[in-house]
């Protein structure tokens, strides 16, 4: 396998991309210029499109039918200077997931992870948000993983990868809705299916569209997307949440979460606890009975 790496403004890629899909050359990758902001609610980004980024043309061939490819690319970008492909080990694009330890007794590892005096969390990122490795992701584990839900129903909105459902699952919850705007079935199903769970169901809908709803109440609620998007959604939990029960919000940042908690109490929920990961808070709020 070989690469050639040719930098390149960001605002003319579309049409170097599709002048190399004319010439059946397809295999193609790069890293977006992304310059991140901040706002009241936390983080934002762009993409700088005056920037150069480095468009790399990923070759299955021979060193003959490589150099080949150097004409047929200088020809179809018009390209004057030389260009070099580099031999990649193909091995080394395959991205394998680390051990986390989330230092309570727990950790996130791979299926082929040997140590059976931890408590595990089976885990193989398909490529869906929510690989375990971001603050926001390990605290709500961490609250999750100390509690007992037998008996009781969650609801996990913006699920993605499914994580904390399947932490959910594994703490003995009754049913595990695994809710996303995008259809995350088969990556939900296959980590549940690693760590031996039957309890979760997956769903595709965005509960701020008026006529979702799910006809039923639940006892917990995961959200871990940010502060503006709970708030966004804060009707439609409080419909769906039992008196009693409880929400875990996540993806809050240092500088609003106290704004954000003060608007979700005034619908009647008290804070239980929280933890702060570098800028990075998590809440667990109860909602009150009448």
């Amino acid at each position: 396998m070989y690469i050639i790496t040719i930098p390149t403004k960001y605002n003319a890629l579309d049409s170097s991309i599709e002048k190399l899909q004319m010439v059946e050359i397809y295999n193609v990758y790069y890293e977006s210029p992304i310059v991140v902001t901040t706002y009241d609610y936390g983080y934002d980004f762009y993409e700088n499109t005056e920037e150069t980024v480095l468009l790399k043309i990923c070759l299955e061939c021979n060193e003959a039918e490589c150099d080949h490819y150097i004409k047929l690319i200088k020809e179809t970008l018009d390209i004057s200077e030389p260009l070099s492909a580099e031999i990649a080990d193909e091995d080394s694009w395959q991205v394998s997931f680390e051990t986390v330890d989330l230092n309570n007794g727990w950790i996130i590892c791979p299926p082929d992870y040997e140590d059976d005096n931890k408590n595990k969390i089976v885990f193989e990122s398909q490529g869906a948000f929510g690989t375990g490795l971001h603050e926001t992701t390990q605290d709500c584990l961490r609250f999750i993983l100390e509690q007992d839900f037998s008996n009781r129903s969650v609801l996990d909105i913006g699920a993605g990868s499914g994580i904390l459902s399947i932490a959910a699952a594994i703490k003995n919850a009754e049913e595990v809705i695994a809710l996303d705007i995008r259809d995350v079935n088969e990556e939900v199903n296959y980590n549940a299916s690693l760590n031996n769970l039957n309890n979760i169901t997956t769903m595709v809908g965005n509960v701020l569209d008026t006529d979702f709803c799910l006809h039923k109440k639940f006892d917990d609620i995961l959200i871990n997307i940010g502060g503006e998007e709970a708030l966004s959604m804060l009707q439609f939990i409080n419909s769906a949440l039992k008196p009693g029960g409880s929400q875990l919000v996540s993806g809050l940042v240092q500088w609003s979460y106290e704004s954000v908690c003060r608007q979700i109490e005034e619908f009647g929920y008290s804070i239980i606890k929280k933890s702060i990961s570098n800028e990075w808070v998590t809440v667990l709020m109860r909602k009150n009975t009448p």
